[in-house]
This record gives structure tokens, sequence and C-alpha cells, in this order.
């Protein structure tokens, strides 16, 4: 990789021309023909078996390229960064400049960071809630370690608060409309999941019975259904009742506690230490949110735009974690994805002013990792999650890794020379 080309542009941009080097290119172009390769069939060849030349003759001469490409630039990019010593705000605009058999160089167009003119960010103080545990707080806790450890079996026929595991289709008009069908869908009645009467319908069926739900779709819906009469088609596989257990010894014993008033010790623990937490937190923001508010600063479109879509597949991840595609989401809540990008965008743009104040703090204080640091924190997140350190480093870049480790500092920074009031 060189950087052959460097342009100081207006607004905080620099322009960079990077050139991939023969030997680079070549072994990229050979490393995408051992990955790719099966998925182009050639004539007089088995699946997979074409040498490259015939499936290049077969195709076209940079059948490749684009292939290639993917597995080099993000390293150039990262080693042409790291060269011109460039902290970047936001997601580069990339396009390949000249490409041929032997390399190609491609142009970054980068956002630097802003700058950034901070107030006052140590010796702050803040309100820090005295933590104490009302009886209410206890029972409270109680009912929702008793709601974790409900007790779950399996009923003929469905009641609201049910969980039913279902196979469904929508129809409107006699035609089935897209997003309208699942199967083995897990629904609890009553929930609100579903469009409103769907699964007040619901309720009563039996185990391996088929029904019509009639319902009406929302004004304040997708336009092409929003106030459409609609036929869903149901048929249950399994419905699971969920009843909160008995709260004595013979409970107790069975969650590894020697009687009840073992548990309940420990529940208030676990209780006191997750208000100890939330005065934490809220303490903390509050000092984040003076030091971001005496903060002058002009976030880069393209800073928001990378947080935004961040976010976007934050969510994305969290829903599918659920058993869930991001559409039925959308469609469960009544929105779309431009409105879901409107409201998440305020958060977008205050991760962004976070960041920024946070890495001049780094650069006012000379905060800095080590590689030894990088390594300790991948043997502590590789033991947490049970992941090898390979897995890790290829979710969690070192330089990513380095960039949080270093906004943590920074962060303790205000919060640890503040006072509480």
């Amino acid at each position: 990789m060189t950087v052959t080309h460097r342009e100081d542009l207006p607004n905080r941009q620099v322009k960079l021309t990077i050139a991939i080097d023969t030997a680079s290119w070549h072994q990229a172009l050979a490393d995408a023909y051992r990955e790719n390769h099966a998925y182009y069939p050639v004539e007089g060849y088995a699946p997979g078996t074409a040498p490259r030349d015939a499936l290049e003759a077969a195709y076209a001469p940079d059948i490749l390229y684009q292939e290639a490409v993917n597995l080099t630039f993000p390293t150039a990019l990262v080693e042409a960064l790291s060269q011109q010593q460039l902290e970047i705000a936001g997601t580069p605009t990339l396009s390949v400049a000249e490409i041929g058999p032997d390399g190609y160089s491609f142009a970054a167009l980068v956002d630097l960071y802003p700058e950034v003119t901070l107030g006052q960010y140590k010796g702050l103080s803040a309100p820090f809630e005295q933590v104490e545990l009302s009886n209410d707080d206890v029972e409270a806790a109680l009912q929702e370690y008793c709601r974790a450890h409900v007790v779950q079996t399996e009923v003929d026929r469905a009641a609201m608060g049910d969980e039913v595991t279902l196979d469904f289709e929508g129809f409107v008009d006699g035609e089935a409309f897209e997003g309208g069908k699942g199967e083995s869908f897990p629904l609890v009645l009553g929930s609100g999941m579903f469009i409103p009467g769907f699964e007040e319908q619901v309720a009563g069926i039996r185990v391996g019975e088929e029904r019509d739900v009639h319902v009406t779709f929302p004004q304040a819906y997708v336009p092409e259904l929003a106030g459409k009469d609609a036929v869903f088609k149901v048929k249950a596989h399994k419905i699971t009742r969920h009843a909160l257990p008995e709260l004595n010894d013979a409970f107790a014993r069975e969650q590894g506690f020697e009687d009840l008033s073992a548990l309940r010790r420990q529940v208030m623990e676990t209780a006191i230490h997750a208000k100890q937490n939330q005065a934490m937190d809220a303490f903390t923001q509050n000092l984040l949110d003076q030091v971001m508010a005496n903060m002058t600063v002009t976030v880069p479109e393209s800073m928001v735009e990378s947080q935004l879509q961040g976010l976007m597949e934050e969510l994305e991840r969290t829903v599918m974690s659920q058993g869930m595609q991001l559409k039925d989401y959308l469609e469960a809540a009544q929105l779309t994805m431009e409105q879901l990008r409107a409201h998440a965008r305020a958060n977008a743009e205050m991760a962004a002013r976070y960041e920024l104040a946070m890495m001049e703090i780094v650069r006012l204080e000379g905060i800095t990792v080590t590689e030894e640091e990088v390594q300790a924190k991948y043997e502590e997140l590789s033991s947490m999650y049970g992941m090898s350190l390979q897995q890790i480093r290829q979710q969690l870049p070192p330089s990513r890794l380095s960039h949080d480790i270093k906004l943590l500092r920074a962060r303790a920074v205000v919060v640890d020379s503040a006072k509480r009031i």
C-alpha cells in the first residue's frame, strides 16, 4: 500500500489516493478465486473445479476484481490513515480510481475530527441519589425474581397470557400480502405485538386447531394496508402457560439457597446493587451532559450518519436475537424505516458529540493505550464471552478497541474528578 497523493480540502476534509502494489493485488486475486470459484459454473468442468484461467476466459478477465478489491481496501485504508496520522470522523467515501491486472488505486474522501473547544470538564458537580431499599422495592425485586423463574406447562387450550406457537398468513381481499406470513411464531397473548383484535381472537384456540382471525389495520399503518380489513388464517402448534412459582423454602432450595430467607437476602443485595448502578449512571450522565453543553463544535454529517448506521445495526441484531426480522418489528411498531431513522437521529447526534468531547479530553490529558493493554482487554473479552481471541479480533479490530478504551478513560477523568451533591 502506498499513499500516492494527499489533498487537504476545505471544511477539514482530506482526499487520499491509495495504490495497492502488484504483489498484494495478485495475492488478493488468488484469494478471491479460491473463495468464489465454486459459484461460477464453467462449461466442460465439474462445479468448483475450473482453473482460474478457464474461469476468466469464460466470463471476463476482471471477473474477480470486485472481490479482490473487497479483500484489500479495508486494510489498506486503515494503514493509510495510520501512516498519515489522520483521526477521521465517520465513514470515508471510497471510489476506485484505476484498476488493472497489476494493481489498482482508490480515492478516499475523509472527514477529519473537527476542532473542539471544551469548557470545564474536571471538578464538575452533580446530584448523587442516596440509595435505599423500601419494602415496595424488595417486593418488586422478589416478584421480578419469580418472573425470571416462571413455571412453564403445556396446555391444550389458550388463554390470555399464554404463549401460543402458531403459523399465520394474512389476506386482504383474498390476496396474500407481503410480510403477512409467519411459521412457528411464539406469540404471548396480551403482549400487544400484533394489530388490535388479533390476540383476543386467538384466545381459546386449541393445539392443532385452525381458525380465521378477522382484523382491521389501523389508519396509522403502512400505506398499502392502512385501514383495510384482513383475514389471518391461523394454526396453533403449542400452547405454553407461564405461572409464577410460590415463594417458600422448597422453591428457594430448588434455586440453590438454604431457605427462603437466604434467597431474600440475595435478591435484596442484587436490588441495592442495581439501584446504586442507576444512581451512578444518572450522576455520570449529568456530568457528561454538562461537558457537551459547554462544548463548541460543528459535528460532521458523515459522523452522525456513521453513528446512526451503528444504532440501526445494533437494533437489527437485537430484533433478530428475539426471533424477528427488522421489517416485522417495524410493522409491529407501526413505523417506516424513514421514521425509525428520524427517531434515532437525535441519539446518533448525541453519540457523535459524546465521542468528540471524549476524544478532545484524550488529547488534552495525553491519554494513551499500549499494545499490552489492548491484548489484556482482548483476553478479558475472550473469557467473558467464551470466544477465541481470533474471533474477538475479527469483530473488534485493535484500532477500534484502543479507541474505545481511550473513550472510557476520558469519561473516567470527568467522573473521578467530580463532586457529589
